[in-house]
């Protein structure tokens, strides 16, 4: 048996249809231009994100800054992503965690801007993989029989941590 965490990510951008997607676009997207004027060269302005980045290496900190325009969205979460259904139907992901990345933005055209969201759920104990889903429980600290879940390989789920025990 191991002990694991598992990540979740998703990413936002103005084609996102979900309100809370929306929210945290809208939000981020804001917060964005307010970071973008903060880090860009008045003499010789640029337009996006990368171009900011070449310029001045401190804008590496506008993605942290942009978690907290996200950060009461993930909270209302309440700690679980309620998308993920496990085998049984059930949608529980916990979740304890999250990194907010910027994967482009630009200052004047919204629909270049998109964020990536990973999640990461808490320690669990990784019992076993049968027919490609995963046998997990929360008690990773019992010694005689676990309750467990299963959730399927899904394409936006990777193990992040691993540990044999």
């Amino acid at each position: 048996m191991k002990k694991v965490k598992l990540a979740f990510r998703i990413v936002i951008d103005q084609s996102s249809e979900m309100a809370w997607d929306r929210y945290i676009f809208e939000d981020t997207y804001f917060e964005y231009k307010i970071q973008h004027q903060v880090f860009d060269d008045k003499e010789n302005p640029v337009k996006n994100y990368w171009e900011l980045l070449q310029n001045n290496p401190n804008a590496k900190q506008i993605p942290f800054l942009l978690s907290s325009a996200a950060g009461n969205y993930v909270t209302q979460l309440g700690g679980v992503i309620r998308s993920l259904p496990d085998v049984l139907g059930n949608t529980f992901f916990p979740v304890d965690s999250f990194k907010l990345d910027l994967v482009s933005s630009h200052m004047e055209d919204a629909s270049k801007h998109k964020v990536g969201l990973t999640f990461f759920t808490p320690e669990l104990l990784l019992i076993d993989i049968i027919d490609n889903k995963y046998l997990l429980s929360n008690e990773t600290d019992q010694e005689n029989g676990f309750e467990t879940f299963m959730f399927p390989f899904h394409p936006q789920i990777a193990i992040v941590f691993y540990q044999t025990l």
